[in-house]
């Protein structure tokens, strides 16, 4: 499991589905309508698993491999800022 380190959370826009992931540092990362509903599903105490079914759930036209990758990369970028880790 992965979680955002303390002091990190999500600020989701309900009308566009876009979101901001801010640090405890004052860092700020702009998110995709994808990025926050994965980094929402995370920060609300889920699985990366959990994560990547509400992708899947949200864009079921995308294939599963795609939301995976993508999902994928995010984590390996947002662990390697230190914004997310290993549980």
């Amino acid at each position: 499991m992965l979680n955002p380190v303390a002091g990190a959370r999500v600020v989701n826009d309900p009308v566009t589905g876009r979101g901001t992931l801010i640090t405890s540092d004052s860092g700020v990362w702009t998110l995709n309508p994808a990025a926050a509903v994965a980094l929402t599903e995370l920060a609300n105490g889920g699985t990366v698993a959990g994560a990547e079914e509400e992708l899947a759930r949200r864009w079921p036209d995308v294939p599963s491999a795609a939301l995976r990758a993508d999902l994928g990369t995010l984590l390996t970028e947002l662990r390697a800022a230190g914004v997310v880790r290993r549980w």
